[in-house]
């Protein structure tokens, strides 16, 4: 009875420490489609074929909340681009998608992965992925705001480039560590996730999504950002220095048929 009693107090001893050990934090991945087309036309085929067919797919396999985002000067630019943003809870989701993805018969003609026209066209010029994953102060991506959803929301993308892996960390510190992340959660950027790439044709690279109600808020905003204190002190701090070598920013609106 003895060894019992004593058995349960060390079971009970060690459930109570194991449960106030810190819980590690998941932190989402997120796929980044870009479809590049040069016509009208080519964009209109994707729509329908991301509302129709994609869409419905990612949430048949569980992935509640897909992004699709146009640039807002896409009617007149040369290459015309589509995003699709596919967050996923771990790595091995991405896997499991494209598993079944190999198992469509290339020869048949399931609309997943026959994009073509009716006249043989091709559906879009060309197609890039970028596989990236959340920031540690940002483990998940935020589905919560105080925006409406209207068509003059505005969504800005953001691609820093470094010119070492070195450099890329450094500027991912300055979000973290560093306090760039804090201030745009104060200053009402409505952030909708940020991530350092680990796969895509620019490297070493991290892409972040803020959200707006509109141009004029965005560039109010903006405006405070960087008459803030905070950053003052890292835009000047040696450690930050030269950690960005090209950057790209794109104005988006969210295709109303997608889940933001």
């Amino acid at each position: 009875m003895r060894k019992l009693l004593f058995l349960i107090s060390c079971f009970l001893f060690f459930s109570a420490n194991y449960a106030n050990l810190p819980k590690t934090i998941t932190r989402d991945y997120y796929v980044i489609q870009i479809f590049h087309c040069a016509t009208k036309n080519q964009v209109a085929s994707i729509d329908g074929y991301l509302k129709n067919t994609l869409l419905p797919y990612l949430h048949n396999e569980g992935i509640i909340k897909v992004g699709v985002f146009a640039p807002i000067d896409n009617d007149t630019a040369v290459d015309k681009r589509l995003f699709v943003w596919i967050p996923l809870k771990s790595i091995n989701e991405l896997d499991a998608l494209d598993q079944k993805i190999e198992t469509l018969d290339p020869m048949g003609d399931d609309p997943l992965i026959h994009l073509e026209n009716r006249d043989s066209s091709l559906p879009y010029n060309r197609f890039e992925k970028i596989i990236t994953r959340a920031f540690k102060f940002q483990p998940n991506y935020v589905t919560k705001t105080n925006l409406t959803k209207s068509s003059s929301r505005l969504y800005e993308y953001r691609s820093y480039e470094s010119p070492t892996e070195d450099m890329h960390l450094r500027k991912v510190h300055m979000f973290n560590e560093g306090g760039e992340i804090e201030m745009f959660d104060r200053l009402n950027f409505n952030p909708v996730f940020y991530s350092k790439v680990i796969a895509g044709s620019r490297m070493p690279n991290l892409i972040y999504m803020t959200s707006f109600n509109n141009m004029d808020e965005r560039n109010e905003r903006w405006k405070a950002f960087f008459n803030d204190p905070v950053w003052e002190k890292i835009v000047v701090d040696p450690a930050y220095l030269k950690s960005v070598n090209k950057s790209e920013t794109v104005l988006m609106s969210a295709r109303d048929y997608a889940d933001f």
